[in-house]
């Protein structure tokens, strides 16, 4: 494998995130080894080369107007890169103004990306774009989707179901897919009774779940875990995961949250 220079890995970066900006998926897809592998560390989910052209396409049409902006690039160990960087958009399958704060770790071999780590955290504003049940813009997504008004209420029911008696939110590598799957339906249109049902995204709805279980733990009279390991029983795969969601939800942080319990 040739060692490139760090100028040469920032160059890539650079024609990568305008890639990004400009919604090219014919231009990401150049830059991709064939043995390249998408980790979406949030999801636990890795897409493989076969399957990120549509992974792209998915992406983009649920944003609109998108503004990419790389905040710093580090250059690790002469052929990887690690960057920060923040999007902003309006989403078309919620109707939400969208901010994202991201970090990446690509690692190129010979010119192409053989490999791409990301973590990243929405924020989102409510927006009166939001569509509602009734609405045109909500019914031709179901339409697309092949759901009707009872599947999407059915599909309610089996997920609200699922989570609650089989508690798959206990495992950190639970994957949108893997809930899918398990149900019987698409992964397109899981999301959307999350999204626009429940009103929530995947990773939320998920971490709501492991939060009520790891107050739950922390009620018992007889509980003896740790902070770490509460949050580890619960599902997280990182004490920042762990706390950040718990502060989401609960506006304390677990250490706070307990002491409140024993007054």
């Amino acid at each position: 494998m040739m060692k490139q220079d760090a100028q040469s890995i920032k160059n890539l970066v650079t024609r990568y995130m305008g890639y990004w900006d400009s919604s090219d998926i014919d231009g990401l897809m150049s830059m991709y080894d064939k043995s390249m592998s998408y980790h979406d560390l949030p999801s636990g989910e890795v897409i493989k080369y076969d399957e990120l052209y549509q992974f792209l396409k998915d992406t983009f049409e649920l944003q609109s107007d998108p503004r990419i902006k790389l905040n710093e690039t580090t250059v690790i160990e002469g052929n990887s890169a690690f960057i920060h960087w923040t999007q902003s958009f309006l989403s078309t399958d919620t109707g939400r103004n969208v901010k994202i704060n991201g970090v990446e770790l690509i690692k190129f071999q010979d010119g192409k990306i053989i490999s791409i780590h990301e973590f990243y955290e929405y924020q989102t504003t409510a927006s009166l774009l939001m569509p509602s049940p009734g609405t045109e813009s909500y019914m031709e997504k179901m339409t697309k989707l092949g759901l009707s008004k009872e599947m999407v209420e059915q599909i309610k029911i089996e997920l609200t179901e699922y989570l609650k008696k089989e508690r798959p939110y206990l495992l950190p590598d639970l994957t949108l897919a893997t809930v899918a799957d398990r149900l019987g339906y698409t992964r397109n249109q899981i999301s959307f009774v999350i999204n626009h049902v429940l009103d929530k995204t995947f990773y939320d709805l998920l971490n709501g779940h492991r939060i009520d279980h790891a107050i739950s733990r922390m009620s018992l009279p007889d509980n003896n875990l740790s902070i770490l390991e509460l949050g580890f029983d619960a599902g997280f795969n990182s004490v920042s995961g762990f706390y950040n969601a718990f502060k989401k939800q609960t506006s304390k942080t677990p250490a706070q949250y307990l002491r409140h319990l024993k007054r």
